[in-house]
């Protein structure tokens, strides 16, 4: 399948460096304000000339506040596209996503790609036939100075309701949400919420006040307690070692969404519902 990337940041190198080993995508184009290193793709700071590369895909990673824009373009001429999280500033935005995804019949999916985090896979496995008491989740780091558009709820808070809903696999009935602003009054960087599923009880806290870099999910169900380190892919099962497959997250993302682009379907990835439904949590008055 042939394949295009925009915004070649952080998280659209990781996107190219995985799909250079993945046999099943030829990346045919690149897109970026401008180029910093050696490049051994089409490169092109003109999305018109970008979109005439013929392309069955297109990942968009540049900042979210582009988010919006760029995928319209892409729409009217790529039917599958990927669209990193968070998927747009706010829920307005989101929304007309949606009715302009479906206007122009394009398959749309969200980068949540700790979805397919090794542990979380295998944790998922693990839990298929049982029933989830409570959820917590921690997501701590140092303070990201390559981030300037958004504050944590949209670059990591995100990402654990997200989580949060794909474990839990049903309707919130109740959530709120708490948030801090220590460094920055404009931006957060300090975020938990908790979150009533009914019979389900949820937590996600994420910081970047502290000094180390802390992902860990914990699940208690009825029948066992779990652990996952999400940072270094380890899953415990009552203090046990669970094996997990051998995979990174975005080959796993990529996998899916090779199936998005033959079958217009995926089960594992996030789509734009999932976005909006995470987004109305985090506008929740």
């Amino acid at each position: 399948m042939n394949i295009g990337i925009i915004g070649l940041g952080k998280m659209g190198q990781n996107h190219l460096k995985e799909l250079s080993k993945n046999e099943n995508f030829t990346i045919r184009a690149l897109l970026d304000l401008r180029i910093d290193r050696d490049i051994q793709y089409p490169f092109f700071d003109n999305i018109d000339t970008f979109l005439r590369t013929e392309l069955d895909c297109v990942i968009i990673s540049s900042p979210t506040n582009t988010h919006l824009e760029l995928a319209k373009y892409c729409f009217k001429k790529v039917k599958t596209v990927l669209i990193e999280k968070p998927l747009a500033l706010n829920l307005e935005q989101m929304k007309e996503l949606k009715d302009c995804a479906i206007k122009e019949d394009v398959a749309l999916a969200v980068g949540f790609s700790e979805r397919f985090n090794p542990a979380v896979v295998a944790l998922k496995n693990e839990l298929k036939d049982e029933k989830i008491i409570s959820i917590n989740i921690r997501r701590f780091s140092t303070y990201p100075l390559r981030i300037l558009d958004v504050g944590i709820l949209q670059d990591l808070t995100v990402h654990d309701l997200d989580l949060a809903l794909f474990f839990a696999n049903k309707k919130i009935e109740k959530s709120e949400l708490f948030k801090l602003n220590k460094k920055d009054e404009k931006r957060e960087d300090e975020a938990l919420c908790v979150l009533d599923f009914g019979e389900t009880l949820a937590c996600v806290h994420q910081s970047w006040n502290c000094k180390v870099a802390i992902r860990q999910l914990d699940i208690i169900s009825e029948k066992a307690t779990y652990n996952a380190d999400l940072l270094n892919f380890t899953l415990k099962k009552n203090g046990n070692l669970v094996p997990l497959p051998q995979t990174t997250p975005l080959q796993g993302e990529h996998n899916s969404l090779l199936n998005l682009i033959k079958n217009r379907q995926s089960k594992l990835l996030a789509n734009i519902d999932d976005s909006i439904a995470i987004q109305e949590i985090l506008e929740a008055k």
